[in-house]
């Protein structure tokens, strides 16, 4: 039975940010399922697509690996976010089970919602957050998943991370949403509005 999955980048003959999907992986099966030996990604991602396509390959695994599979991907803009707590809820691991994650935005009637763990944000459904403060791209340092495109970036020192609650939301003029399948290629503009974000593409 798969438990747990990774999403990642392929495109043209590469696959992103495999090292770091990797040691998620392994981590993953060494804390959560008791296993001592890792498992190499590049030795189980066979006949991957040859054409130029953008694609999400999702790996499903337990203490082996399920199911490699490639679906195409194109990245989704969002209208509007809402907010929802938490409360004792969390998701340190990529778990197959998501039920509140997308019950919270079902409910919503939003393109996505930023969840909340005491008023301080972490991140959205299938998404860590990203805000620009007119000098930097700050990512809160409280999350529910810790995103291999949010390490990266870190790693990088492309980010920083910052307490950002909800009741500081207004000092950040842009938002933008990542994980392994999206980096910077959609910014928002953003407006707090009815206890809501409603974003417009940034020129």
């Amino acid at each position: 039975m798969s438990l747990y999955f990774e999403t990642i980048k392929y495109q043209r003959g590469e696959f992103f940010l495999l090292d770091y999907h990797e040691d998620r992986l392994n981590r993953t099966r060494f804390s959560q399922l008791g296993e001592k030996n890792g498992i190499s990604l590049s030795a189980v991602l066979s006949d991957p697509p040859e054409d130029n396509q953008l694609y999400r390959c999702r790996v499903s695994y337990g203490q082996n690996i399920i199911k490699v599979e490639y679906f195409p991907y194109s990245i989704a803009e969002h209208q509007t976010i809402g907010f929802q707590e938490v409360g004792g809820y969390t998701y340190y691991f990529k778990a197959e089970n998501r039920v509140f994650l997308n019950e919270s935005v079902a409910q919503s009637g939003q393109s996505d919602v930023i969840f909340l763990k005491g008023g301080q944000l972490t991140d959205a459904s299938y998404s860590n957050l990203v805000f620009f403060d007119g000098k930097s791209w700050l990512t809160p340092e409280t999350y529910l998943l810790n995103g291999v495109k949010r390490q990266f970036l870190l790693h990088q020192k492309l980010i920083k991370e910052a307490e950002i609650r909800l009741d500081n939301i207004h000092d950040f003029s842009k938002i933008a949403l990542i994980n392994a399948m999206r980096d910077f290629e959609l910014v928002y503009d953003f407006e707090l509005r009815n206890g809501l974000i409603h974003l417009t593409l940034a020129q």
